[in-house]
């Protein structure tokens, strides 16, 4: 009896060793190239990895479509920052609770070099948007469509996966509008690039990036709820805000997404189809 529970013992602190050392995983979209996600998320790594006393990674995808697959399977992330809508889907399918946002509103911006290009008799217009998904890409392509510009007869769209080389593509004359988010238009564009483009479309603010956590690989929700409060009042947290230009944190209602389920239902379809 005293060696089975000796050999319990030792499996016991095994696991929670490996627990220990087995990297938290932070998934978050990829609303710019996998270089700025990296750096612009430097200091919710680190303290996380002080906080949890545990390695961190930042992992993104190659667009929004599989990134959100790898959400609403539910144990791909530990922790994710993603926009309202994946938001949505990640709760109701990966089993994720929504914790933490910025006070800065998302935004969607429409940018053309042509102040007039909504005239332009030479159609259909190419549109550059991030992913058949992302929250600005179907925001925008709502307001196009209720000016009757309808997807294949005077748009044509085609997609990237990075907002900085959608700006060069719309400044070398290969695209006549991008869609992209308020947060990567005051991060991305310079005052330079900002005198040769002009804004066709900005929408109200909508909720911002939500960050969504569960109970798994060893830490709770509440510890994580705990655990991002305190990056929100934290040296690290500050940091972040200065990079990322989206003012503060708040806590997230589920009141802020409960308007979301139309685009919402309209992201699942895409991704069903």
């Amino acid at each position: 009896m005293k060696l089975k529970l000796l050999f319990l013992s030792i499996f016991y602190i095994s696991n929670l060793c490996f627990a220990q050392e087995t990297p938290i995983k932070i998934g978050i979209a990829p609303h710019s190239s996998t270089r700025v996600i990296l750096e612009s998320h430097q200091d919710l790594r680190l303290f996380l990895e002080n906080y949890f006393k545990r390695p961190v990674q930042i992992l993104t995808a190659k667009n929004f479509s599989e990134f959100t697959k790898r959400s609403d399977e539910g144990t791909y992330y530990d922790l994710i920052l993603t926009s309202p809508n994946l938001a949505v889907l990640a709760q109701k399918l990966g089993g994720y609770k929504p914790i933490m946002t910025y006070s800065k509103g998302l935004s969607t911006i429409l940018l053309a070099t042509d102040k007039n290009i909504l005239e332009s008799k030479k159609l259909p217009l190419h549109v550059i948007g991030l992913d058949p998904v992302s929250f600005p890409t179907l925001d925008a392509q709502d307001w196009l469509e209720k000016n009757g510009f309808e997807d294949g007869k005077e748009i044509k769209y085609t997609y990237t996966s990075a907002t900085d080389s959608s700006i060069s593509t719309l400044l070398n004359n290969n695209a006549d509008m991008i869609i992209m988010s308020l947060p990567n238009y005051i991060k991305l564009m310079t005052k330079e690039i900002k005198d040769l483009v002009h804004i066709i479309y900005q929408s109200e603010p909508k909720p911002s990036r939500i960050y969504l956590a569960k109970s798994a690989d060893g830490i709770t929700l509440e510890e994580w709820e705990t655990a991002l409060d305190a990056f929100s009042k934290s040296p690290e947290g500050k940091s972040h805000l200065e990079i990322t230009k989206l003012e503060g944190f708040k806590k997230i209602e589920q009141k802020d997404l409960d308007s979301l389920g139309s685009i919402a239902d309209k992201t699942l379809e895409r991704l069903n189809n």
